[in-house]
């Protein structure tokens, strides 16, 4: 008993473990490395989440996170036009995958990798894993410092992610994905419209500001 009250608190501890050792990271490289501390951030950022899943997750609840989706159909459509939502970013800034092929390769590179981790711990791990009784409960834990880790990993040297646009796009995002991998017990479609996302807000650009919102 004693154990799982241990186990419990633990899981609801993880985000916050997890932000804070990212944010940490990014303060301390991005001193050195300005931008580019985005390489060493991310490294930490997917340690942990990696620590987290490896060590409280069985291979049994991880196979099921990539099992064959269940649900209505509009879920799966419902994911892909949350996906779409920054292809406007994409569409007016091309021009900036011609200045740099190794930035470009970085940006592919991070859209692929990313949403695997992100939604294996923010969707999968935690509304898997955290004590509450109520799914709304957990998804609106989630969600709130899946947001949050936005501005305190990335925001610190990233204007695009201190932009409270950001906050609205992410808090619909998560709310969408989260109930998605209830309805449909699987993240497959989910991590896709992730990736869409992270290809969508030229991620790695954002990071290097060399795309900032207009206002900014």
């Amino acid at each position: 008993m004693v154990e799982q009250i241990k186990s419990q608190k633990l899981f609801i501890w993880a985000p916050v473990i997890v932000v804070l050792i990212s944010s940490f990271s990014s303060f301390v490289f991005s001193t050195f490395f300005q931008e580019w501390a985005w390489i060493a951030v991310a490294f930490f950022y997917w340690g942990s989440i990696f620590a987290f899943l490896y060590f409280f997750t069985t291979k049994e609840e991880r196979k099921k996170w990539f099992s064959k989706t269940t649900g209505h159909v509009g879920w799966k459509i419902g994911t892909v036009v949350v996906g779409l939502i920054p292809l406007p970013i994409l569409l007016m800034n091309t021009h900036l995958l011609k200045e740099s092929i190794l930035i470009t390769v970085f940006w592919l590179a991070f859209a692929i990798i990313n949403p695997f981790f992100e939604e294996g711990f923010w969707r999968g791990f935690l509304l898997d894993k955290l004590p509450f009784h109520s799914k709304l409960h957990k998804v609106l834990y989630s969600t709130v410092l899946f947001i949050l880790s936005h501005p305190l990993l990335w925001g610190i040297f990233s204007i695009a992610n201190r932009n409270y646009q950001v906050f609205i796009s992410l808090f619909i995002m998560s709310l969408v994905w989260s109930y998605a991998y209830y309805r449909m017990q699987s993240l497959r479609w989910v991590i896709f419209s992730h990736f869409l996302v992270d290809i969508g807000n030229l991620a790695v650009f954002t990071f290097l500001n060399l795309y900032v919102p207009p206002h900014f």
